[in-house]
């Protein structure tokens, strides 16, 4: 099959990397998503280890249409009984952006018409009570070209299930794997985060430790697809069980200001089973202190559209470029506002990486230590 995953902008290099060590095949990136070829064991190998994507589709067809007829009979013409039972309650969803068809409603019911015409060919049948399971069709139109998909992820895959307490304009598991598997940080180094609020980069890079898959204990809406006859699913998450890797040492260090993002840091950790390799502190980042001779410093620190305060922002810049010259062979990455941190941090970085934090565009800034 031609499967799609898709991504923020900025980290497709991480995810085709991962989709490479995963041993997938004809990857190829495009903006906000990366495409390779899959078969149903490796949708669930998809959905349930990769760190970086937001969701797993399965390509139904490509074509460019710029009336609802020819909207109508490409979709018809696509064998959706491969994958859709007779009970499915099919879902569609339509994005359009600088197409001639630019009714959301319409083409979202032209679609769900087409799929249930063509079903009704296939089981010969005219009704469909949709009381099975669930399957989100997505549409996506971009200057007239259609891209049919189906949703194989459900609810999206930084979703991993751990975070149940969330603090002031978190950052997203997916972003923060990605900064972490873009650092120099390996198990054999000790790893900071001064900011570390309710834990999301620490928890993600204790998961890469221990080996442990991001979506090893969350659901995913495929997995009740009649399809998947050979229990692909259970095959795949006992390997990734199998796995894991408990012998570890702490080596993750995270501290904040404030108590009570640090209590739900631990909660979070406790539920990502990654509690006893991160050691969580109540400490304000002027009073870290430099544990070993070489190590990495990665942190997501206030910023002026989250604060609501630029000029307080800037201190904490200013405070910590004081503070980190003290961890001189440490590398060091900072997700901040672009245009706005190398100012008021006073120090050019060796490499920047726009990455988007929600809607904010960030830069990555890295200085680099002691590799």
């Amino acid at each position: 099959m031609n499967c799609t995953a898709t991504c923020s902008f900025g980290l497709e290099s991480v995810l085709s990397a991962e989709l490479k060590k995963m041993e997938f095949l004809n990857i190829a990136a495009e903006n906000g998503r990366v495409n390779f070829t899959s078969d149903l064991e490796g949708i669930a190998k998809a959905n349930i280890n990769l760190r970086t994507a937001e969701r797993i589709y399965i390509e139904l067809a490509v074509f460019n249409a710029v009336n609802f007829d020819q909207l109508f009979d490409n979709t018809e013409n696509i064998p959706f009984h491969k994958y859709i039972d007779r009970y499915g309650a099919i879902v569609v969803n339509v994005s359009s952006v600088s197409s001639v068809l630019k009714s959301i409603p319409n083409c979202q019911s032209i679609v769900k018409k087409a799929i249930i015409k063509s079903l009704g060919k296939y089981y010969k049948t005219d009704t469909f009570p949709e009381t099975g399971a669930r399957y989100p069709v997505n549409v996506f139109i971009m200057k007239d070209n259609v891209r049919i998909y189906l949703d194989t992820s459900g609810s999206s895959l930084y979703k991993r299930g751990y975070r149940k307490r969330g603090g002031e304009a978190p950052l997203k598991e997916t972003l923060a794997s990605a900064i972490v598997q873009l650092s120099y940080w390996n198990k054999d180094r000790i790893l900071i985060d001064p900011f570390c609020g309710t834990g999301t980069i620490l928890i993600e890079a204790a998961m890469i430790l221990k080996n442990i898959a991001p979506g090893l204990y969350r659901d995913f809406v495929s997995e009740r697809w009649p399809v998947f006859k050979d229990n692909e699913w259970s095959k795949v998450r006992q390997f990734y069980k199998s796995v894991i890797k408990e012998d570890n040492n702490v080596c993750l260090y995270g501290s904040d200001i404030d108590s009570s993002v640090i209590a739900a840091a631990r909660h979070n950790a406790r539920v990502a089973k990654v509690s006893d390799v991160i050691n969580f502190s109540v400490k304000d980042f002027k009073d870290i202190t430099v544990p070993s001779e070489k190590g990495v410093i990665i942190c997501n620190p206030p910023y002026g559209e989250r604060l609501e305060d630029q000029a307080a922002a800037s201190k904490i810049y200013a405070d910590m470029s004081k503070k980190f010259k003290e961890f001189d062979n440490w590398s060091i990455y900072i997700l901040a506002p672009e245009k706005v941190f190398e100012d008021a941090y006073g120090k050019k970085a060796d490499k920047r990486r726009k990455l988007y934090n929600g809607k904010i565009i960030c830069n990555l800034y890295q200085y680099f230590g002691a590799k």
